[in-house]
C-alpha cells in the first residue's frame, strides 16, 4: 500500500476531516483484477486466488472533459482466497462467481483501508466510490443487458494492464 499527498493537487485549505470526506467524483481510478484457480477439487468446493490493484496517479487524460484530481496518489495491491462452495455452480459458473464476488470483497477492503489511512493524513480522509464488478463475468447472464443498464458503470478495470478512464 502506498498513499502519499499529491503536492500538485492538495487543496490550499484542507477540508475539516470531522465534517468532510473527499469522494473521487471525476477522478480517474484504474483497477486491475486477476483470478487464478488454486484447488478445484477441495472438499468444500473450488478455491481461487484473487488479486486486485487500485491506482490513482492523477495522470492528465487528454480526452477527459471534466477530469478532477485526488489530493493523494494511491497505489494499493491486495490478494485473497475465494472459496466457491459446492452447489454454487447452480447460480453461475464458479469462475465468474469467484471473479465478481472476489473483486467486490477485495475492493471493499481497499476502500476501508484507504479511508482509514487518509483519515490521519494532512489532506483529510478520502473514500473510494462503491462499484460493482458484473462486467468481469465471462459467461453471459440472463437479463444482463437490462441489469447492467440500471447500474452506473464502475471505474475502469481489466484483467490485463490497468485501463485509464475517468469516472
Amino acid at each position: 500500500m502506498s498513499i502519499e499527498v499529491d503536492d500538485a493537487h492538495v487543496p490550499a485549505d484542507p477540508p475539516n476531516p470531522l465534517t468532510t470526506v473527499y469522494m473521487f467524483d471525476g477522478v480517474n481510478i484504474a483497477t486491475d483484477v486477476g483470478i487464478q484457480e488454486l484447488d478445484m477439487h477441495h472438499e468444500r468446493g473450488q478455491i481461487y486466488g484473487a488479486v486486485m490493484r487500485v491506482i490513482v496517479d492523477n495522470t492528465l487524460l487528454l480526452d477527459a472533459e471534466d477530469q478532477q484530481f485526488s489530493p493523494y496518489l494511491i497505489d494499493v495491491e491486495i490478494s485473497g482466497v475465494i472459496l466457491i462452495p459446492k452447489g454454487a455452480e447452480q447460480l453461475a459458473p464458479p469462475k465468474d462467481l469467484a471473479t465478481v464476488n472476489g473483486a467486490a470483497l477485495l475492493w471493499s477492503s481497499v476502500r476501508e483501508q484507504v479511508l482509514s489511512v487518509t483519515a490521519r493524513m494532512p489532506a483529510g480522509p478520502v473514500m473510494l466510490p462503491t462499484v460493482h464488478f458484473q462486467d468481469l463475468r465471462q459467461a453471459p447472464a440472463e437479463n444482463a443487458a437490462s441489469a447492467d443498464a440500471a447500474v452506473p458503470p464502475p471505474p475502469a478495470r481489466k484483467k490485463g494492464a490497468p485501463k485509464r478512464t475517468s469516472q
